[in-house]
């Protein structure tokens, strides 16, 4: 939608890591960094939203109202570059990424599951 709305190239490269919950964002703008430190001279647009009318629950039962409580719909988008020229023009600079997996740790998958 967004190519097509805003008349980007046909070779522009879309991704989407979905079914990650809140954690896609993050992935989202790791992936963008590694694309920019491949693409120089270029731009990023990260789009993100959550939305759990998926997962909506209708029942009376209280514990499983919890999620309806702490989860909402929502959205974010922020635009990133690699372009010398743009440094002055922007408000925040990406300087570090630290991302770590905890998968392999059995309490942490147990967390989970």
């Amino acid at each position: 939608m967004i190519v097509n709305y805003y008349k980007l190239r046909t070779n522009s490269k879309n991704y989407n890591p979905s079914d990650m919950g809140c954690s896609a964002g993050l992935i989202s703008i790791n992936l963008a960094k590694d694309l920019l430190k491949a693409n120089p001279n270029s731009y990023a647009v990260v789009v993100s939203m959550e939305n759990i009318t998926l997962n909506w629950y209708f029942g009376n039962e209280r514990s499983m109202l919890f999620c309806n409580c702490i989860f909402r719909m929502g959205g974010a988008a922020v635009l990133l570059t690699n372009k010398r020229r743009d440094r002055a023009r922007s408000k925040y600079e990406l300087v570090h990424m630290v991302r770590t997996h905890k998968g392999t740790d059995d309490k942490n998958y147990n967390f989970v599951y």
